[in-house]
């Protein structure tokens, strides 16, 4: 068995298909298994696996167990050469798995794999290569004052600022959301650390693999869609206090009380100031709320208040337009423009770019505001690369099912079911 995906998934039906549907493709060359653990969903989740995808090893919770003990509960079943933690709300390229294996196979010293990933907005996510957050470096990143210095080796050390994203490097902590794991390092490392619930499992897995003498990796040749939150559904200061709690476990468990001691105070000064700052924000947010919904309105609907949807442009089959504007319908949108594609031509870097070409005029002179893909009529990976292509317009995109059945985006699942 060359390599072992685990996805533990909590009430994210559409975005679990949508992996699903990218990491069946990226494995039809691959000997390969796929386990799906469920911590008690109640939206159906279950069902669906069981319907649109009867291969994948389904093991449902009766109790939502965490992300680390659910994993666990998979990586003990698990066959894999490798083994990949994959979060559900992420979308893979065909050629991810092919690719991870190749460098792992090239890099017998990499523990784990960690790749570039980028949001629903086709932007970079820092959370691709990260330091382990010792007392300067958690005060930093918990303040949010290393985004005054991004590339600051020093202020920006735990999202490795100074490195060059599209470098391959080696790097502290691999992120949980795509981790490619070796195999034979699980079987010398251990398990995850069930103590940690949701936040912090990642980077103690990553240092624990570092002190077991293996290297970790960011492997930018990959490129990965995660729609960062939906698997956890995370407020601001939720996070801060949960990682928080998650950096206080970390040090207790690996250093020394002194490093402890050290650790503490900075990081509650960067906890207060934090909190303090999304106070404020909230309260002028509210206050402006108003103003701002007005002028969102405005500009989604290409300056034209009075519109009851925004300018949408589909990049699709002709047999899948009919589906696809359904879905539209039912949020008063419609496709305004259609760029024709074909999945069998799409993959080349020609194609890409006069798919760019176009949907970049069509934002520009027509004013779209919306982008919707269809992978049923484009590879998953040529969408990875033109959400990425297309990330400096200020524009919304969404990724039609292969089926059209449903469609999700940043913060939004919309099916014709439901």
């Amino acid at each position: 068995m060359d390599l072992s995906v685990i996805i533990v998934s909590y009430n994210v039906k559409y975005f679990l298909a949508m992996c699903l549907c990218s990491v069946r493709d990226a494995s039809r060359n691959i000997n390969c298994e796929i386990f799906v653990v469920d911590n008690n969903s109640s939206d159906g989740s279950c069902e669906m696996i069981k319907k649109d995808f009867p291969g994948v090893k389904l093991i449902s919770n009766r109790e939502n167990r965490g992300f680390s003990a659910a994993n666990n509960q998979a990586i003990k079943k698990a066959d894999g050469k490798y083994i990949l933690l994959l979060n559900p709300d992420t979308i893979i390229g065909e050629d991810t798995f092919s690719k991870c294996i190749r460098f792992m196979d090239e890099h017998p010293e990499a523990g784990a794999a960690g790749v570039m990933m980028i949001n629903g907005n086709g932007k970079y996510l820092p959370e691709s290569k990260r330091a382990i957050p010792l007392p300067e470096t958690a005060f930093w990143k918990i303040s949010g004052l290393y985004r005054l210095f991004p590339a600051s080796p020093r202020i920006n050390r735990y999202y490795l600022g100074h490195l060059n994203v599209d470098d391959i490097n080696r790097i502290e902590v691999v992120s949980g959301a795509f981790m490619f794991i070796r195999g034979k390092a699980v079987s010398e490392t251990g398990l995850l650390d069930e103590d940690y619930f949701m936040y912090g499992e990642d980077i103690d897995y990553s240092y624990r693999l570092l002190e077991t003498g293996y290297e970790n990796y960011y492997f930018p040749d990959v490129r990965i869609i995660h729609f960062k939150g939906e698997s956890t559904k995370r407020e601001e200061m939720d996070f801060v206090i949960h990682f928080y709690d998650a950096m206080l476990i970390f040090v207790r468990k690996h250093f020394s009380s002194i490093t402890l001691r050290k650790m503490i105070l900075p990081v509650s000064i960067a906890v207060r100031l934090r909190a303090a700052a999304s106070v404020i924000r909230r309260f002028f947010g509210k206050m402006l709320n108003p103003f701002r919904k007005k002028i969102n309105r405005a500009i989604a609907s290409g300056r034209n208040p009075s519109a009851k949807g925004i300018k949408t442009a589909v990049i699709s089959g002709d047999e899948m337009l009919e589906k696809i504007n359904k879905l539209l319908s039912l949020t008063g949108d419609k496709a305004d423009v259609f760029i024709s594609t074909d999945k069998n031509e799409t993959d080349s870097g020609d194609n890409i770019q006069e798919i760019i070409h176009r949907t970049s005029e069509c934002i520009n002179n027509e004013k779209v505001r919306q982008v919707i893909f269809s992978p049923g009529q484009m590879k998953f990976s040529s969408v990875i690369a033109c959400m990425q292509l297309l990330s400096h317009h200020r524009i919304r995109f969404r990724i039609a099912s292969p089926d059209g059945n449903y469609m999700i985006g940043s913060g939004t699942a919309i099916s014709a079911e439901e």
